[in-house]
């Protein structure tokens, strides 16, 4: 019987359900858990805290599978750290550290993890990227992505959030090799893909005209790119490029489908929002741009709920910014037709927005407020909390994750859960 209850303690410790979030944008890729049901209103206390916890500054968002929360921190200016902790009270169940002495602009943590049944994949922000095993809590592989691919790190460091496919780890190394994607066992290169250009996003699998595609935005030469790959072989499938006036462009949210054919892609630092539409000819993917917007989506993707969009906007009135009412909450069409803004009246600064059963929970990304919002033809707020009671810190952007009706909130000092639990 011992062995027994052990066995089932280390399945329920390694196994990956629907119902987790164990990578960025969650257990589907697009932001969304919508088999979830959650609270509607909050008490004047505020929901429920479940824990909380000290951590080093940082952008790194969380993953969660099972009984278990994974993310990335840092001690100090010398090391990377993965941990993980109970998703019911936060207690440190193990962690993992690597020597990454240094300190780049804006500092600490990254990425996203991405857990499978067996391991960890995560990456830091000088390009070091991690496996490690789940059962041991030791290293399978470390792969240093500039000595690798002799590739620079970005401005702002690299914040590549592993995209497991089949076998394959794929990465960004961005420079002379776009992507690349790393056998998952070992670490070793499997194929190498052409340059994207700069940029400080992550490789993102969408399904366009039937077919999967790897997608990446890039800029360089003045140009803001999209390059699509085959993840089989990292064929570049197609090349979006559109010229830019002047000033630096940072890609950051990569794209949003609205079907096969079409998707949303949102560029910030003054360049807006597009439509792009895809289309076969003689054999190759065309992408060409149907509808743009001054809404800038800086560093989230659009959100799709049913048949709306959702922007979390900058703060609006930047040197190229074309509208200083820009900011907040913004809703499309899936056209590309703009439905409300919520403008000055409500600045959402950049926060993390998912959809959990069809409410779109919010974090400011100023002073870290919760909001639960109802999707429609109007802003409606169904709840406002203020959840991080030290000071948080400023640009609060880390991704949230939500699974078994708790939230994982993070600011620049504090990792918190939340339950939003349905009674």
């Amino acid at each position: 019987m011992k062995t027994n209850s052990l066995l089932l303690l280390l399945l329920a410790a390694t196994t990956v359900s629907a119902a987790d979030w164990p990578e960025f944008r969650g257990p589907n890729g697009d932001n969304t858990s919508p088999g979830e049901k959650i609270l509607t209103s909050f008490p004047d206390s505020g929901p429920k805290i479940m824990w909380s916890m000290n951590v080093s500054p940082g952008y790194g968002g969380s993953a969660i599978v099972g009984e278990e929360v994974f993310f990335m921190d840092r001690i100090g200016d010398q090391k990377d750290v993965i941990r993980c902790v109970s998703l019911q009270d936060g207690k440190e169940r193990w962690s993992w550290e690597f020597e990454a002495v240094g300190r780049i602009n804006h500092p600490g943590s990254r990425g996203v993890p991405t857990v499978t049944k067996d391991a960890v994949y995560a990456s830091s922000g000088y390009g070091h990227v991690y496996c490690i095993d789940r059962s041991t809590h030791k290293e399978r592989w470390v792969v240093n992505v500039v000595k690798t691919f002799g590739s620079d790190v970005p401005r702002f460091g690299y914040s590549i959030h592993p995209l497991i496919h089949g076998d394959h780890c794929i990465i960004a190394p961005t420079d002379s090799v776009g992507l690349a994607a790393l056998d998952k066992k070992t670490g070793k290169t499997v194929w190498k893909s052409e340059s994207i250009g700069g940029s400080h996003s992550s490789p993102a699998l969408a399904k366009i005209l039937g077919q999967e595609v790897v997608v990446m935005p890039g800029t360089g030469d003045g140009n803001m790119t999209l390059s699509g790959f085959d993840p089989s072989n990292g064929k570049r499938l197609f090349h979006y490029t559109e010229k830019l006036n002047s000033g630096r462009f940072n890609p950051i949210p990569n794209l949003t489908m609205i079907d096969e054919a079409t998707a949303f892609l949102t560029e910030g630092y003054g360049f807006g929002t597009r439509v792009l539409k895809f289309a076969k000819s003689g054999g190759k993917i065309e992408v060409k741009l149907v509808k743009s917007s001054d809404v800038e989506g800086r560093i989230h993707p659009v959100l799709k709920v049913e048949d709306r969009f959702y922007v979390s906007a900058t703060g609006g009135g930047g040197r190229r910014s074309r509208s200083r009412d820009s900011a907040g909450l913004v809703c499309f069409d899936k056209t590309g037709e703009e439905l409300w803004r919520t403008g000055n009246d409500l600045k959402v600064s950049d926060g993390s927005i998912i959809s959990v059963g069809g409410i779109i929970v919010s974090q400011h990304g100023g002073d870290g407020t919760l909001r639960l919002i109802q999707p429609g033809s109007s802003y409606k707020e169904l709840a406002k909390a203020k959840i991080f009671k030290d000071e948080p810190g400023n640009e609060l952007w880390a991704p949230l994750a939500f699974a078994s009706g708790k939230l994982i909130m993070r600011s620049q000092n504090q990792i918190v859960c939340v339950s939003l639990e349905a009674k």
